[in-house]
């Protein structure tokens, strides 16, 4: 008995060899499974994987017994088991070299497969030397339960093999009916169901390329819209930004408006103000002119003054002659009748001197009665100046009254838009607020339809790449069995080509199944090309809100500038206001120093009244003087009655000279009174100088002055060369505002080849039109639309540059804007604190100068006062000479002369005086039309600031209803894109139940298709088993009554749904005629707007056309 191997443990060595020193020929037990079989491989699980895999260890084979069938059930089930662990077809027995028919069906033997069973010998096989003690135990299944044969036939004994054979031949003929019918169905099809069938597949597969760069091309889409939809929010926000900052400027707007009329009627009043300022100047300067006048008068005063000295010298003389005459006059009596006849003369004299006296008192009185006059009239000025200063100051308080009131109305009105303002920026943050709730759920819903398309599509291609392996399966299986036909002989061949036309149909089936299947992803890409139309839509509208924002940013850019404008109007306007304040004070200063002038006056008037006294005192020393001649006439009598007598004569002489001595201390009292008009008069030379040193530093600020108005020339200048940079910017802004416009062009023209591949995409979809030549257009559009998207990133790049450039400009020009500003309010601070200096130098001067006058008319005077004693000592001394005649001749001569110079000045001060009352009469008349002409023009300014704010109001008005209509079109819009909405949500509804509604009668159909064959080839079989051969005839089907009342229900549900589809057809119906008015009025707008293009194309958004499009675009689809 052969010695076996030990299983299933192998062992290597002398164990296959019958050299051992005890072979052992016992008889091996059978193999008896453990007790615990199944814990072996629950052991197994952790166990590693051999070096070897585990098809290539073959169960030993028993030892072959000597039976016919045998061989054949071991070779089939060797080339099976070898074409499952090689993975691969095996070659034909047909195809195989040296094949030869033999008369029986059996296959022969492949020479490449050398480890089949054929060629198994008697010999026991040798183990594999890889093999080793430390491989994964095996365990040998059992026969029970078919777990030894495995459905293979391998190891089975006699009975087994009978029935297995008996199993094989029931499915041999099975099989050949299969390919009876198979072959049957193959002569029917032909070669064109092949062709047809290659060319689904075909088209199967390049539909599922073209969806899958459909699906690409979406989810890109869809994230450029998500970048676009965070651009559209932020500048949503910007825009929300805008609006308040608008509704701020427009309150501004209107502030600045009052605030600027209020400018105005100051700036009138300080012109007026100025021009009575003025007047007063003119004023002072005529009182400078009399000033002059008054400084001639002193000269001519001087000038007498030195005349008399000359006659007091004269006087002298004569007294020495006297005190001759008297010393001759013991000696000489006979002279006694001249000095008589000399006295009569001498009191001649004295008549024509008091005449003369009283000649230049009454033109001295002329002369005080025209200062008076004089002064009244510049008393009078200033009462008429004072009283329009009152007025002034009543309308400046009733104008500061307005103005307070209108700040606090104004106030009121901002706290008002201040309220409304918030209001909108609630309703702003609101509309906000739903604007993201709306686009969150829209992009919840597109993330949402993302993922069912990224689902369905991977369950598409799940189910693609099972059924082709299904079918490469089944495939492989028919030609298995084809193989084995063709091996087996030519009855085969029949149920091989019967199996085929089963595959066929099997591919004719799956095919179907998967056009549905790319009808409805064909449905879903119409359902995202909606959604994608939709987006396209939502961008359309956001580019119209874009071109609104930037109409809405020009807007605030020029009310910006209006507002700066009016600001520096108001500060020019509250620095005049601050310079009529700052004259009020110097009013106000003025009129505390003409009291102050009045209580000196008053001072003055007590120094009149003491003069007076004074005066009243000289009429007594002139009462005494005439005593006095009274004495020395009755002296003169005692002379000559001592004539009679020495002695009496002698006493007499002695009295004459006691007195002549009284009468030299009264001379020297005189002269020493003169000294002290001297005294007055260097004082007064003093303050004059005083005067000049002050005329002096008034020069040396008014030549400051200058050069700070030179100053202020070259910051004027520098101005001015901002000025024309602002209008560099402006050009600039020009310049950016024609690049806007050439993107709106390129948009739009953006917008245009979008629609024509819109179009061409539609006609694409219709049968009749030439894909490839669409196709092709399409590319060059698609191109086309990349370089002007190109052009237009360009396009923006270079505005945003040009932004930066004017933004970093207007910065700049901000800044010397603050720097000339500031040195604008340094110069004129400066110029104020100068102009403050020379007034304090002009009221010195004028407080000087009046105090000069005071002085000059207390010194007059004196002089007066001393002239009269001077007179009356000449007269008292005259009375006592006797002989001068000849020298009284001359003095006489004199007096004439100087009276007929006197009379000249007289006349002369009178003429003067003439043509100074009519100069101030023509000035006051000048004044007074200058004062109408300015009521006039304060008249037509406030006619002016009447009719700007009526026109204010007027446009405040028509802006309300312009924002009254935009938002009622903005309703109108609004509901008309809610029924567009509307429609295209029924539309869509209605096209998802319809292919809802087809899917489910294609599945349906398809199932009771299934159903109805397998229940035929049941049929079939059952049939064929009984040996019957099929019936072919097709029989008619009875109508029955329940397929009539399913018609019925049908048709009811049809007539519901049509009738819910005319209630959207209306919708639809509304909608075209809307586009249709639309059209007309953009028509007639763009015949109206022909002659301006640039301005048409300002004047009408692209927002419009673009909304047309899209809409047109949409009841298109």
């Amino acid at each position: 008995m052969a010695h076996l191997l030990d299983t299933p443990r192998t062992e290597v060595g002398d164990l296959t060899r019958f050299t051992t020193n005890e072979p052992s020929f016992s008889m091996e037990e059978t193999f008896h499974a453990p007790t615990d079989r199944d814990n072996l491989f629950k052991q197994m699980n952790g166990a590693r994987t051999p070096r070897n895999s585990l098809a290539s260890r073959r169960n030993q084979n028993a030892k072959n017994e000597f039976t016919p069938m045998l061989k054949s059930a071991t070779t089939n089930r060797t080339r099976q088991v070898n074409g499952l662990m090689d993975g691969k077809l095996t070659t034909p027995a047909a195809l195989k070299p040296g094949f030869q028919v033999s008369n029986t069906p059996l296959p022969e033997t492949s020479t490449f497969d050398v480890e089949s069973s054929s060629y198994v010998d008697d010999r026991t096989e040798m183990p594999n030397l890889s093999a080793s003690d430390m491989s994964t135990p095996m365990a040998l299944p059992r026969r029970a339960e078919g777990e030894m044969d495995n459905g293979n036939g391998n190891v089975l004994t006699l009975r087994e093999q009978e029935a297995r054979l008996e199993q094989i031949d029931k499915e041999n003929f099975g099989l050949k009916l299969k390919i009876h019918f198979l072959e049957e169905n193959l002569k029917k099809m032909g070669p064109e169901f092949n062709r047809q069938a290659l060319e689904e597949n075909i088209n199967l597969k390049s539909e599922k390329v073209t969806m899958t760069q459909d699906l690409r091309k979406y989810t890109k889409d869809l994230k450029a819209a998500e970048k676009e939809l965070d651009t559209y929010k932020q500048q949503l926000r910007e825009y929300a930004e805008r609006v308040k900052r608008r509704h701020a400027d427009e309150g501004m707007r209107e502030e600045m408006d009052e605030l600027r009329r209020l400018a105005e009627e100051r700036a009138a009043e300080i012109e007026r103000l100025e021009g009575k300022v003025e007047d007063a100047r003119a004023a002072e300067d005529e009182l400078d002119k009399l000033d002059a006048e008054l400084e001639s008068a002193q000269a001519e005063v001087k000038k007498r003054d030195e005349l008399l000295d000359e006659q007091d010298e004269q006087i002298k003389e004569l007294e020495n002659k006297l005190e001759q005459a008297q010393a001759q006059s013991a000696r000489d009596s006979e002279k006694d009748q001249q000095i008589e006849e000399q006295a009569k003369r001498i009191t001649q004299l004295e008549e024509q001197l008091q005449s003369f006296r009283d000649s230049q008192h009454d033109d001295l009185a002329e002369k005080d009665r025209q200062l008076a006059e004089r002064s009244e009239k510049i008393e009078q000025l200033e009462d008429h100046l004072r009283s329009v200063e009152r007025e002034k100051d009543a309308e400046i308080d009733k104008l500061q009254t307005k103005l307070e009131s209108a700040a606090d109305g104004k106030d009121q009105e901002i706290r008002e838009l201040e309220q409304q303002l918030d209001d909108a920026d609630r309703e702003l943050n609101e509309a906000d607020e739903v604007k993201r709730q709306e686009l969150a759920v829209l992009e919840e819903r597109l993330r949402s339809m993302e993922r069912e398309k990224d689902a369905e599509f991977r369950e598409l291609q799940r189910r693609l790449q099972t059924a082709q392996n299904e079918k490469e399966a089944e495939m492989d299986a028919l030609r298995e069995r084809l193989e084995l036909a063709e091996s087996q002989g030519d009855n085969q061949v029949q149920l091989a080509q019967q199996s085929a036309n089963d595959a066929r149909q099997k591919v004719v089936d799956i095919t179907r199944e998967k056009g549905v299947e790319i009808e409805l992803l064909q449905s879903r890409v119409d359902a995202a090309e909606t959604k994608a139309d939709e987006l396209e839509d939502f961008r359309k509208q956001h580019q119209d809100a874009m071109q609104q924002i930037a109409r809405l940013q020009q807007d605030a850019s020029t009310y910006e500038q209006q507002l700066l404008q009016l600001r520096r109007d108001l500060n020019q306007k509250d620095r005049e206001v601050e310079g009529v304040d700052r004259l009020r004070r110097e009013r106000d200063d003025a009129t505390h120093e003409l009291t102050g002038l009045r209580t000196t006056l008053h001072t003055k008037d007590a120094q009149v009244q003491a003069l007076n006294t004074a005066t009243r005192e000289l009429a007594t020393l002139r009462r005494e003087r005439d005593i006095l001649i009274s004495k020395m006439t009755s002296k003169d009598e005692k002379v000559e009655a001592l004539r009679k007598g020495n002695n009496d004569r002698d006493t007499l002489v002695a009295n004459l000279r006691q007195e002549r001595n009284d009468i030299d201390s009264e001379m020297r009292n005189l002269r020493a009174a003169v000294s002290g008009k001297d005294t007055q008069i260097e004082a007064l030379q003093k303050i004059t100088r005083e005067r000049d040193a002050l005329s002096r530093e008034v020069s040396s600020l008014q030549s400051s002055l200058q050069s700070r108005e030179r100053d202020m020339a070259s910051l004027q200048k520098k101005i001015e060369a901002q000025e024309a940079t602002l209008t560099e910017l402006k050009q600039l802004k020009s310049d950016l505002s024609d690049r806007t416009r050439e993107l709106d062009t390129a948009r739009q023209t953006i917008l245009d080849r979008e629609a024509e591949l819109d179009v061409m995409r539609d006609h694409a979809d219709e049968p009749d039109t030439q894909i490839d030549v669409m196709q092709d257009l399409v590319r060059k559009r698609d191109d086309e639309l990349e370089n002007l998207r190109d052009e237009l990133n360009n396009q923006r790049s270079q505005v945003e540059a040009l932004q930066t450039l004017a933004e970093e400009r207007l910065e700049a020009l901000e800044e010397l804007k603050e720097t000339a500003h500031q040195e604008k309010d340094d110069l004129e601070a400066e110029i104020e604190v100068l102009q403050d200096d020379a007034e304090e130098a002009a009221e010195e001067k004028a407080s000087l100068e009046e105090k000069i006058t005071l002085l000059e008319s207390m010194i007059r005077d004196k002089e007066s006062q001393a002239g009269a004693l001077q007179s009356e000592s000449r007269a008292a001394q005259r009375e006592q000479k006797a002989a001068l005649e000849n020298k009284i001749h001359d003095l006489e001569s004199r007096i004439r002369d100087k009276d007929s110079q006197h009379r000249k000045l007289l006349s002369e001060a009178k003429s003067a005086a003439r043509d100074k009352q009519s100069t101030l009469e023509r000035q006051l008349r000048d004044l007074q039309s200058q004062l109408r002409e300015k009521e006039s023009q304060l008249r037509l300014l406030q006619a002016s600031s009447k009719a700007i704010q009526q026109k204010a109001n007027q446009d405040a008005i028509d802006l309300d209803e312009q924002a009254e209509a935009l938002t009622k079109r903005h309703i109108k819009e609004i509901n008309g894109l809610a029924k567009q909405i509307q429609f295209l949500r029924a539309r869509c509804s209605r096209a998802e139940a319809f292919r809802e509604a087809l899917g489910y009668q294609k599945r349906f159909f398809l199932l009771q298709i299934r159903t109805y064959n397998e229940c035929n080839q049941e049929d079939l079989n059952l049939i064929s088993q009984m040996g019957i051969t099929p019936d072919i005839t097709v029989h008619d089907r009875r109508p029955k009554l329940k397929s009539a009342a399913l018609a019925v229900i049908a048709a009811i549900r049809m007539q519901r749904l049509a009738d819910g589809w005319a209630q959207n057809r209306k919708i639809q119906e509304q909608l075209k005629a809307k586009l249709e008015n639309m059209r007309r009025g953009h028509a007639r707008v763009g015949g109206m707007m022909g002659a301006g293009a640039g301005a048409g194309g300002a004047g009408m958004p692209g927002s419009n056309r673009k909304s047309v499009g899209g809409s047109q675009l949409r009841i298109a689809r």
